[in-house]
């Protein structure tokens, strides 16, 4: 859909964004992914990421100090600060980081000095969907949008529990799914 992947495990994510944005950086980057961040396994960013173990270690136990405490399926990240601070590195001086991942009210870790030397703007929280609901509206309707091409199943409302597990297992393929009223399959409709 346009968007540039790059895979820690075999680039380094900054020197990466560096070379694609020439020495810049990025004016606007959005940390989709909060304390779900997990460290590199292999690759050029393993190295430095491996100096920072005992801080991300400590940072998982402030996260998530209970393991399990409701079933198996969620565990966090073993790097919960990661995507934060590799978005502050690479953004360009006077950018605007949006951090929509989650952090918990626990989370009191944050690169505020290098954000704030690089005269950063920071907008963060939730979704303020009742705002948004009427302009999405206007592009669907007209045809400027066309939000079904980021489908990937179409579920039963009765079977919204094994959506979220296999969402939650990172079952491959699973974008974003469509919950029908239970009883009512809507065409096309996942027998997963």
């Amino acid at each position: 859909m346009g968007a540039e992947v790059i895979n820690f495990d075999k680039d380094d994510p900054i020197e990466t964004i560096m070379e694609l944005t020439g020495g810049i950086g990025p004016d606007r980057i959005i940390d989709a992914v909060g304390v779900d961040a997990f460290r590199p396994k292999s690759g050029p960013a393993t190295e430095q990421v491996a100096k920072k173990a005992e801080k991300y270690d400590r940072q998982v136990q402030t996260v998530a100090p209970e393991r399990d405490p409701k079933g198996s399926l969620w565990k966090p990240g073993n790097a919960p600060s990661l995507v934060a601070e590799w978005a502050v590195q690479s953004i360009a001086k006077a950018g605007t980081l949006s951090i929509i991942g989650v952090y918990p009210e626990t989370v009191e870790f944050f690169p505020i000095g290098m954000a704030m030397n690089k005269n950063l703007t920071i907008k963060a929280g939730n979704c303020n969907h009742r705002k948004y609901i009427p302009e999405l509206m206007e592009l669907v309707q007209s045809g400027a949008v066309e939000p079904a091409i980021i489908l990937s199943h179409i579920i039963a409302l009765d079977n919204v529990i094994q959506a979220y597990e296999k969402f939650d297992q990172h079952e491959p393929g699973w974008i974003k799914v469509e919950l029908t009223p239970a009883g009512k399959p809507s065409s096309g409709e996942d027998s997963d």
